[in-house]
């Protein structure tokens, strides 16, 4: 029988891995989202769509075999998760356990990192703790923004797509338990020291980098500017 999902989400994203799981026969049995675009490319594909709030597990009715969050932010509840028979997996914008939590492109640069990634995992323990399904690295070049590195993760998630769809079918056999202890959170709340003042006395290259990673180009920038 083909596999059962739910697609939980709001970015383009979204829309990618629904493509990829309808090419592959998926059963998509419900989107949830906030965004409009999301919304339109699931009634233009006939797909029950809806949006969250009070009572979404009741309004999804039946279990399924997996749920998938891509590009989403919201928090699930237990009684949603328990919908997913087999499991849930989860889509972060950054390589897993080091950069949990929000916004880890930006966090990335302004680490200094030289590589970034993306990470598909389960949900399961707290927030951005389950197993590994799948992860893909990519070298951060010296023209890097918060903007471009974001594009790069979008493309990244794309790319491997596949890959986690080939493992939930089989369960995920393989799903790598975290190393906790190498674990590093960035909370919705944290800002870069002085709030992105830059400070005369820097380095010219720390200047830019810090300009660099609040760069969000034509995108809602959820920080500060530098």
């Amino acid at each position: 029988a083909p596999l059962s999902v739910i697609l939980i989400g709001s970015e383009s994203l979204t829309i990618e891995a629904g493509r990829q799981m309808r090419a592959r026969g998926c059963d998509l049995h419900a989107v949830v989202t906030h965004s409009a675009d999301v919304r339109k490319w699931a009634a233009g594909e006939g797909l029950d769509v809806l949006g969250f709030g009070t009572g979404l597990a009741a309004r999804l009715g039946d279990p399924v075999d997996w749920i998938f969050s891509v590009a989403n932010l919201e928090l699930l509840s237990a009684d949603l998760l328990a919908l997913g028979s087999k499991g849930a997996v989860n889509f972060h914008d950054g390589p897993l356990p080091r950069y949990a939590g929000v916004n880890a492109p930006v966090w990335a640069l302004l680490n200094g990192e030289v590589q970034h990634g993306i990470t598909w995992h389960m949900i399961e323990g707290g927030v951005d703790e389950g197993r590994i399904i799948a992860q893909e690295m990519f070298d951060i070049r010296a023209s890097d923004t918060a903007f471009t590195l974001n594009t790069r993760c979008f493309e990244a998630g794309v790319q491997s797509f596949a890959r986690v769809l080939d493992a939930v079918e089989n369960d995920a056999p393989h799903a790598q338990v975290q190393n906790l202890g190498e674990r590093s959170y960035f909370a919705l709340a944290e800002r870069p020291d002085g709030y992105g003042f830059v400070d005369h006395t820097h380095p010219r290259d720390e200047a830019l980098r810090l300009v660099r990673a609040l760069d969000h180009g034509p995108y809602w920038n959820p920080l500060c500017t530098a």
